[in-house]
């Protein structure tokens, strides 16, 4: 649910090197369902392998159909100005499409109950999502060592836009992001 939430409405975000990452509204189109309030990512740079801290208020303003599906295009600037568009790499990262969102979220719908680190925050995590406001603070997401051909161009800039279609490829929502990205740091004495 917190990655389904994450995708509903355009959002501008500004960085800071100094502050978390933020979040402004913008084109609030008033027939989307999804709206944002808040939202908010630490640390800025997002350091791999780490931890994420994610935190978002809104709310859905009319029940969400039962098939949504996420497309997602990620966009790396080399040199802080050429964008360069990533591929979709074994439709797990990069510019992909997920179909059918709710397929994947069907065994907690089944069980009526969200995995034990989502438990606390209150939240629906299975299809269909319904009315109403959700809230979430400093939830923490844990973003993966990128190694190989991949790991040498993790450091930069990036965008990644997320829309959220129903079954006729209407747009319910969108997000649009821009942080930067660094690889953890190696000390010959210490692991920094």
């Amino acid at each position: 649910m917190i990655n389904f939430i994450l995708h509903g409405l355009r959002i501008s975000v500004e960085r800071n090197e100094d502050s978390p990452l933020t979040s402004t509204p913008k084109g609030s189109d008033p027939n989307r369902p999804i709206l944002f309030h808040h939202v908010k990512i630490h640390p800025n740079p997002i350091v791999t392998p780490g931890t994420l801290e994610l935190s978002m208020a809104g709310n859905i303003t009319h029940d969400l159909p039962r098939r949504i599906s996420i497309e997602m295009k990620v966009t790396k600037y080399f040199f802080n100005r050429i964008p360069f568009s990533l591929p979709c790499f074994d439709n797990q990262i990069g510019s992909c499409t997920y179909d059918n969102i709710c397929l994947n979220l069907e065994r907690f719908e089944k069980r009526r109950r969200c995995p034990k680190r989502l438990r606390h925050l209150d939240i629906q995590c299975y299809c269909p999502f319904h009315a109403g406001v959700f809230s979430v603070k400093n939830l923490a997401v844990n973003i993966p060592r990128i190694g190989g051909y991949a790991g040498s161009f993790v450091k930069g800039d990036y965008a990644v836009n997320f829309r959220i279609l129903d079954e006729e490829s209407g747009e319910l929502g969108c997000l649009n992001l821009r942080f930067a990205m660094k690889k953890r740091n190696k000390g010959w004495l210490f692991r920094i």
